[in-house]
């Protein structure tokens, strides 16, 4: 049984013991002590598997925003690589190896 099906049981049993409350008294003690009750189980229950789910769903976004941001980045440096002249842009590591063996001869 988890946890969920047992905090249903425990209500139906504290509300059977509430029909037989006479006074209002006793109704209102009954009450508070339920509401702790569920309290308590959102703190320790609930509560902590909605910030495990919480933080995996921002660790995707991330994850994938980076990803999206280096992919972007990427392009843009090839695309302002292309648009230069072949005399104002860097060579690179393949064109300066061909250089620097002609150099050598």
């Amino acid at each position: 049984m988890d946890k969920f099906e047992e905090f249903g049981k425990r209500i139906d049993e504290e509300f059977a013991r509430l029909k037989s409350i006479k006074n209002f008294e006793d109704f209102g003690k009954r009450v508070d002590e339920e509401l702790a009750r569920v309290k308590s189980f959102v703190k320790e229950d609930v509560a902590p598997e909605t910030e495990k789910r919480t933080a995996q769903f921002f660790a995707r976004g991330f994850r994938k925003a980076l990803r999206s941001r280096v992919v972007d980045r990427s392009a843009q440096r090839h695309a302002n690589c292309a648009k230069r002249p072949a005399s104002s842009r860097r060579a690179t590591s393949a064109e300066y190896a061909i250089f620097m063996t002609q150099a050598a001869l």
